[in-house]
């Protein structure tokens, strides 16, 4: 980093910086990522990304960007834990990771940003007054939708007890997802919390049930 560049302020902007890529190995080094989380929120990104693909519209290559915001969204835990997604915003719009194309470096840092706290209508107009309403609005919609992905990936992976996707039933716009795992009723109730952004991008719904133990 540049000997002139300035902080970022709160809302994600910086003034004069260059951002200085690293590599995903570099970032977890770095940054202290919890591997084992952070491989399993990748995990469940990418299945959810196959499984949701006929309602999200998002094409095969951006596959690869889902992955990569799924393994760096906690970027920021060892630096702030209380707001590791500012943090984790901050250290991605600096440090983004070098095997992504430099157009959708804002997007993983956003969406670092986005995976934490509850998301409604005026989070998403406040967002329009940050940084974040520079971005091209094809970006801003891309970041809003694996943004949802990554919360709900995340959410599956809260009780740290391995849950996984189980059955997954399609309705008329209703999609129901079995979770399983020592963990599952835990996950299946976080998943439903941090399903807030994707009902407010989609009129399909989601449910999440925990499979009874046998």
């Amino acid at each position: 980093m540049s000997s002139n560049a300035r902080p970022l302020r709160d809302d994600g902007s910086g003034g004069d910086f260059s951002p200085e890529p690293l590599s995903l190995e570099d970032l977890f080094h770095k940054y202290g990522i919890e591997r084992s989380h952070a491989d399993n929120v990748a995990r469940n990104a990418l299945e959810l990304f196959e499984i949701l693909a006929p309602v999200h519209g998002l094409g095969s290559e951006f596959q690869q960007l889902v992955e990569m915001a799924a393994l760096v969204h906690d970027a920021g835990v060892a630096t702030d834990f209380e707001n590791h997604h500012r943090a984790g915003r901050d250290i991605l719009l600096r440090h983004p990771p070098s095997e992504l194309p430099e157009r959708l470096w804002p997007v993983v840092a956003w969406t670092a940003f986005l995976h934490k706290k509850k998301v409604g209508n005026k989070k998403i107009e406040g967002l329009k007054g940050k940084a974040f309403g520079n971005m091209p609005e094809d970006l801003q919609d891309v970041t809003l939708k694996v943004a949802a992905l990554i919360r709900l990936a995340d959410a599956l992976d809260y009780s740290r007890m391995g849950s996984r996707l189980g059955k997954v039933t399609f309705k008329a716009r209703q999609i129901r997802f079995e979770i399983i795992g020592q963990g599952a009723a835990v996950d299946a109730e976080r998943m439903y919390k941090k399903g807030d952004l994707w009902h407010l991008l989609y009129d399909t719904e989601l449910e999440f049930k925990p499979q009874l133990q046998k």
